[in-house]
């Protein structure tokens, strides 16, 4: 097969995009479509490969997987490896948990499926998986198991002059399947081959329907072609629909450059283009976890890290090209020339590493004493760690039923009954509640499981295939035929995310029912949404010594969170015996809002707004510090020299009606 130097200068152009994206560098918003670029090149050589030998007779499947094993899975093993060793000293226990995961699926190459469930390309929470980006290397792989297959059996049936229309047909099928996904489904879309493989087709297509080109159409098709995945990464954007109508763009330009075989171009062949080329697939490898590091510790916006975290990228990138690469690709190279025994060997011992990290739940004993302390509060208030969250979802050894009915905090002897429902919003406001139920002689009964926030009908902010949905009619159930039954009732959610799906209806139908069966009701906020998860970093600024500034951290998603919050507090101020606590009762220092406490704590927890065991308990000493406060102790007096009964059926009975005016 010839060298095509113009290949190998896209290649340069596809990483280089892709590695100023993750390192954030301004005007390169769509360098993702690097990956795109690569999916092209890809699909445009594999068939090569397989067409042409398959042609002269001396195809042979074993042998291109074998050929494909050699050039992706050496540099990725000691990759992994590294990440492993480095991980161990650096890391906290949870994120090393999250590395052995990723290094299992990585190596087995099923890592898209794995990020396809559990997060999403673009959001905060992908800058702390240092092997996200093997995602693209997973649908290659895949694709790479089922392509050969296909085109043996079309060679079977038909000259590859007519099989070639069966993967036209095939590519526009894909295609298809990539719009509908995008919209409907757009983490799947994005990470999954049957939404991806339209791509790889590209290049295929580029191959088996050549086209011809005078010198003078050369040239502009390969300038037009880079000028097309230039203006893709300069006004693509995250938060576009991908791989949608735009990804054409990138594809189209990527195809057109190689269909053209226009060796001349200097912006592709010339030496730094070409070196960029050739050492692209290590590049890529190691570029993004640098990327991780700087953000691991806080430095990803700072310009001269950022410019070391680059140049580390290329540095390593050549390291690991020319002694992992080359040494897997030529005959005389230690790598190649190891038994198949010794390379299985490294694959599963390293991927065995990380099922230990995962199955010791990442060593937590590595760490001092003291620092597991000074964090053991700095978690989810759970079933698990005493708390009553009842989490279906996360430990599945959970039943379904009345057994999530069972927890309480507070004064377990008080003369108040109070009930906590809600979904994890209620769970992590467990510890304020207990708080609060012990000062006013209260039992609080907490009903509380994933993505079940108040509502009156069957709205759920979570998949209803899910077991936290049979949970949740569960507990709808209960409080529909309990709440008369309690003196104060608490709601709490995600307020924000159920705005966002237009469900807060339900939510104001429950608040109107809650109000006619029980002398009061609290509204508990959503609390702030950060952009990072900002109790991580600040367990890690504690375990390394470093400065820890709130500040820094932006908030972008807590906007939904602020709205709906105000949306909540307007409909609770139109009943008398409807209360919203506000951020500001619970969450300041001395009556100024804050989100940490007066020992520079965070409150929150992670990027959807909740909060710590830690911060749930300061939030309540906030709270008894605060004028609302005062007012709900009125409202609590009143409840204890009231007996429901009384309260409802011969006190006032506006207490259950909207307030006039």
């Amino acid at each position: 097969m010839t060298f095509r130097n113009d290949i190998n200068g896209l290649r340069a152009i596809a990483v280089s995009l892709v590695v100023l994206f993750h390192f954030a560098i301004p005007g390169v918003s769509g360098g993702f479509v690097g990956v795109d670029v690569f999916f092209v090149i890809s699909g445009y050589l594999m068939t090569q490969i397989i067409v042409s030998r398959h042609q002269e007779g001396r195809f042979r499947l074993m042998e291109f997987y074998q050929a494909r094993c050699r050039r992706i899975l050496p540099a990725l093993v000691v990759l992994c490896a590294v990440l492993l060793v480095v991980g161990l000293i650096l890391t906290l226990p949870k994120d090393y948990v999250s590395l052995g995961t990723q290094v299992m699926t990585s190596l087995t190459f099923v890592s898209n499926l794995f990020f396809w469930l559990d997060t999403g390309y673009f959001q905060p929470s992908s800058h702390d998986l240092w092997l996200l980006h093997s995602w693209s290397l997973s649908v290659e792989w895949q694709f790479y198991l089922l392509y050969p297959l296909l085109i043996v059996a079309l060679c079977r049936y038909m000259p590859i002059s007519r099989g070639r229309w069966v993967l036209l047909a095939a590519a526009v099928a894909s295609f298809a399947v990539s719009l509908v996904a995008s919209v409907h489904w757009p983490t799947g879309a994005f990470f999954l081959l049957p939404a991806r493989a339209w791509e790889m087709l590209a290049g295929a297509l580029v191959f088996l329907f050549p086209l011809r080109f005078s010198p003078l159409g050369r040239q502009v098709a390969i300038w037009t072609g880079c000028a097309m995945i230039a203006a893709s990464a300069a006004f693509a954007t995250p938060g576009m629909l991908w791989p949608g109508y735009f990804a054409l763009l990138p594809v189209g330009g990527a195809a057109l450059i190689i269909a053209a075989a226009h060796q001349g171009c200097w912006l592709l062949n010339n030496p730094v283009a070409q070196y960029l080329g050739t050492t692209s697939y290590s590049i890529y490898l190691w570029h993004w976890p640098f990327a991780v590091w700087l953000y691991y510790f806080g430095l990803d916006k700072q310009p001269l890290w950022v410019g070391l975290g680059i140049l580390a990228s290329v540095l390593v990138g050549h390291l690991s090209y020319r002694f992992v690469e080359l040494s897997a690709a030529r005959r005389e190279g230690w790598i190649h020339r190891s038994s198949p025994l010794t390379k299985y060997s490294a694959v599963f011992g390293i991927a065995g590493v990380g099922m230990v990290a995962v199955v010791t739940e990442g060593l937590p004993e590595r760490l001092p004493r003291d620092y597991r302390a000074a964090i053991a509060e700095i978690a989810l208030p759970i079933v698990t760690n005493g708390w009553c969250f009842y989490s279906v979802e996360s430990i599945e050894t959970l039943p379904i039923g009345s057994r999530g009915h069972t927890c309480q905090v507070g004064d377990r002897n008080g003369t108040l009954d109070a009930l906590l429902i809600g979904d994890s919003f209620a769970g992590h406001y467990g510890p304020f509640w207990d708080a609060v139920g012990k000062r006013h002689a209260m039992q609080i009964h907490t009903i509380s499981t994933n993505w079940c926030f108040p509502s009156a009908d069957d709205d759920y902010t979570g998949p209803t295939t899910s077991r936290g949905f049979r949970q949740c009619m569960v507990n709808r159930d209960y409080l529909e035929k309990h709440v008369g039954s309690y003196d104060l009732v608490i709601f709490a959610g995600s307020w924000g995310v159920i705005d966002q799906q237009n469900k807060l209806d339900g939510v104001y139908a429950a608040i109107e029912e809650t109000a006619e069966a029980t002398p009061l009701l609290v509204i508990m906020p959503t609390p702030t949404n950060f952009d990072v998860n900002v109790g991580d970093h600040y367990a890690r600024s504690l375990r390394f010594d470093l400065p820890f500034d709130i500040a820094r951290y932006s908030k972008q998603r807590d906007v939904p969170s602020r709205e709906a919050n105000e949306k909540l507090k307007t409909f609770a101020s139109a009943w008398d015996n409807v209360t919203f606590l506000d951020r500001g009762a619970l969450f300041h220092i001395d009556g100024t809002p804050s989100d940490v406490t007066e020992e520079n704590i965070p409150f929150g927890l992670d990027t959807s707004g909740h909060l710590s065991i830690y911060g749930s308990k300061m939030a309540a000493e906030a709270f008894f510090a605060s004028r609302a406060y005062r007012r709900f102790q009125d409202r609590i007096t009143d409840l204890s020299r009231q007996p429901r009964a009384v309260a409802l059926e011969e006190g006032d009975r506006s207490v259950a009606r909207p307030s006039e005016g």
